[in-house]
């Protein structure tokens, strides 16, 4: 009799280390990845983005603002250099994208194969900078665990309008942030970000410095966020609105 409690006990315990802990799956996994970098009602800080070729040559910088509340609203603005200052974008929820252009005076909208495009310049598309929604779009499955981390495979589902077919994310067992996402097109990884720095404020989690590269043009932009400020009520005060994205920051 004990040796048979003694199988079962194990038979359970090894099933919950192949479904990961306690059982979880892909989908619940990737569930608690979104509420982790998502956990602040609204934030804003101050982000200083570093482009270059991946040798390192040909570096430039843009500072720009950022308001961000949820999963799927927020704005950026560019306030330096010159060239671009006042640029800015606003995502106010699924699908509704916005650019506004201060030296036409007009906002335009950013609808279908648009968002997968460049956001000025930058290694980020715009769907990119828009949101870290990935649940909505993609079906998660638990490929591998070890001590420290999951590795998920995102598989896009059927009518989603996400230009990357497959998706191989690194989450961080400890606190549930990713640390690599890996993104594939027709088979071919052509992209990968990789969350190297997150700030801890009470139960809060943000990632603070994120770098995405290009791997088929050699290139990447890597971000800095500094001078957060959390939970101010931004939805009440208008901030994710046109009118807001219009204000120089």
């Amino acid at each position: 009799m004990r040796h048979t409690v003694r199988i079962c006990i194990t038979a359970v315990f090894a099933a919950c280390t192949v479904g990961g802990a306690f059982g979880l799956t892909g989908d619940e996994i990737l569930a608690k990845v979104e509420k982790a970098l998502t956990g602040p009602k609204d934030y804003e800080g101050t982000s200083v983005m570093t482009l270059a070729n991946a040798d390192g040559s040909g570096k430039e910088q843009r500072s720009l603002k950022m308001w961000v509340a949820g999963s799927e609203k927020r704005v950026i603005k560019f306030i330096s250099p010159a060239g671009i200052e006042g640029i800015g974008l606003l995502t106010e929820g699924p699908g509704e994208m916005y650019l506004y252009l201060p030296s036409q005076n007009k906002i335009r909208r950013i609808e279908g194969g648009s968002m997968s495009e460049d956001f000025q310049g930058t290694d980020f598309s715009y769907n990119e900078m828009g949101s870290f929604d990935y649940k909505k779009d993609y079906a998660a499955s638990l490929a591998s665990e070890n001590d420290g981390t999951w590795t998920l495979e995102l598989a896009r589902k059927a009518g989603a309008d996400r230009s990357y077919e497959r998706l191989v994310m690194v989450v961080a067992k400890a606190d549930y942030v990713p640390k690599r996402v890996d993104m594939y097109r027709n088979g071919k990884m052509l992209k990968q970000l990789s969350i190297l720095e997150v700030s801890e404020s009470g139960s809060y989690k943000v990632p603070v410095k994120l770098r995405m590269e290009n791997l088929e043009k050699k290139h990447y932009t890597e971000m800095s966020l500094s001078g957060l400020k959390f939970d101010q009520g931004l939805e009440a005060k208008d901030t994710f609105s046109k009118r807001f994205l219009k204000k120089k920051a």
